[in-house]
């Protein structure tokens, strides 16, 4: 009974409240070996995605950010924009981990729909312009 009433609170509730609440439980949950593995994740997915585009993004946890245990609050990660023929920096943006967690899940679920897009039909990948990832970097 107690259940289905929070199933029904729970449909009532705006969508942005509901995502943001979800953010919240994953990086309670997380671990320091997953929220590593999200970042490397994180790499391998924007270089398929950039593959024959001209910029690239890389993510890396911010030296010194996650040395204390209380990791979840201070840690960053730095997000960059990297031109892959000249290899100059364009444009950084450091994140804290709420903020990477919701980029983490915006990027793969953009990610999957592509990919599995480009095998159903061949197509070509779009550009990095339609990407989440490069909306946040300020495009």
């Amino acid at each position: 009974m107690g259940q289905q009433l929070s199933g029904q609170a729970l449909n009532r509730l705006p969508e942005k409240l509901v995502k943001h609440a979800g953010l919240v439980r994953d990086s309670g949950y997380l671990t320091y070996e997953e929220f590593l593995g999200r970042v490397s994740e994180l790499n391998d997915v924007t270089a398929k995605l950039a593959s024959g585009q001209q910029k690239h993004l890389l993510f890396e946890v911010q030296p010194g950010s996650d040395a204390t245990a209380l990791w979840k609050v201070a840690v960053r990660v730095l997000c960059t924009k990297i031109n892959k023929e000249t290899g100059m920096v364009e444009a950084s943006r450091i994140m804290n981990l709420y903020q990477f967690i919701q980029l983490y899940r915006d990027v793969t679920s953009q990610a999957a729909e592509v990919l599995s897009a480009e095998g159903a039909s061949s197509a070509q990948l779009p550009s990095t312009d339609s990407c989440q990832a490069s909306m946040w970097m300020g495009r």
